[in-house]
């Protein structure tokens, strides 16, 4: 059609996971408008996880996030040299919907919320509960309703992300050097969360789980990090009876090389955090613990994922941190899951893992 967009931008997700979660938009918006020029704008994380996909021309980083006044002038600039006449906003961010109308992109989509409706030309209204609280819509399928605006067909809601040979060279470099038998499950352990405390299992509970597994499946493992959550990783590590192949913990990591271990993976134990997201996207079976926050937000087309939680009264509470008390109720949402709870999904991902490559 003639009046389709020629240039479009489109703007990431903050957060690994939500980035992953918008891979089938992406994709949508590839497939409608295969003779545009698309560009992705997003934050360094965000820009790193989707490194290797071809689904875009160009993808740079957000010269706004974290910027100030002097970010936001030079995302300005950025944008008027692009010379984009639409804009897909998959971030929430006021910033962003100002940053794209200073830029003079003609077309503006994105949700109404946060005061920034007037900076829209396309306003999409936020579902909402009779009482006024937004529904719980998962995070696929809001992305999905913006490039629906655009007439994307967005019956796919499979995630998909690429791993660079770069990175693939690195995991089995360092797979080499931790002596990591090919014949043995690999299995990544990821005890950290950036969201906050409340999404944490204690780190002796993955400790356990490890020792389990090495002891009766002769796994491998991989306890992983990010820098922030070097604490953590050690703590699993120290906890542990047996040792963990590589632990990083004591070395560094990048999000491609996590991509690049996480696709030779048998198995990945994690909270809900964005390594969860990746491990759906590249077909690794995840075993996700879930407690102060709601599954429904971020369900996935995912059919080797297991989600773990119990039933308490005061989850999903959302919070960053436990608000109750100190005693026995406090975290309860994550102390009240089981290490033989974790096991029992693990022992039958891996068996489904076993009989697929056997079938393979």
């Amino acid at each position: 059609m003639d009046s389709d967009p020629k240039r479009i931008l489109v703007v990431l997700p903050t957060w690994v996971g939500d980035t992953v979660m918008a891979t089938p938009t992406l994709r949508a918006l590839r497939l409608r408008f295969p003779r545009a020029h698309i560009a992705w704008m997003g934050a360094p994380a965000a820009v790193a996880t989707l490194a290797g996909l071809q689904w875009a021309d160009e993808c740079f980083v957000d010269p706004s996030k974290g910027g100030g006044l002097k970010g936001v002038w030079g995302a300005r600039r950025r944008l008027r040299q692009g010379r984009f006449d639409a804009a897909v906003m998959l971030s929430n961010a006021f910033r962003v919907a100002l940053v794209c109308r200073l830029g003079g992109v003609g077309r503006r989509i994105g949700y109404d919320r946060d005061g920034r409706g007037w900076l829209l030309t396309d306003r999409v209204p936020v579902p909402r509960q009779p009482n006024g609280r937004p529904e719980v819509v998962a995070a696929i399928r809001n992305y999905q309703v913006l490039a629906e605006r655009l007439g994307c067909d967005v019956s796919d809601s499979s995630m998909h992300l690429a791993v660079e040979p770069a990175d693939a060279a690195a995991a089995d470099a360092i797979l080499a050097e931790a002596g990591v038998d090919s014949d043995k499950p690999l299995v990544l352990i990821n005890p950290g969360a950036s969201f906050g405390s409340s999404k944490l299992w204690p780190p002796e509970r993955f400790a356990a789980v490890a020792d389990r597994l090495i002891e009766q499946r002769s796994a491998q493992v991989v306890i992983n990090a990010a820098p922030a959550e070097k604490t953590i990783a050690r703590a699993v590590g120290a906890a542990m009876a047996g040792a963990a192949a590589i632990n990083f913990a004591d070395r560094d990591n990048t999000l491609g090389l996590l991509k690049a271990l996480t696709a030779r993976a048998a198995l990945m134990i994690t909270g809900d955090t964005g390594p969860r997201h990746i491990a759906g996207a590249l077909g690794c079976p995840v075993v996700t613990l879930f407690g102060s926050t709601d599954p429904d937000w971020t369900t996935l087309d995912c059919p080797h994922e297991r989600i773990v939680r119990v039933d308490v009264p005061c989850a999903p509470c959302q919070k960053k941190l436990c608000q109750l008390p100190a005693g026995d109720d406090h975290h309860q949402c994550m102390k009240r899951i089981a290490t033989d709870m974790v096991l029992a999904a693990a022992d039958e991902l891996l068996n489904d893992s076993a009989a697929r490559a056997w079938n393979d």
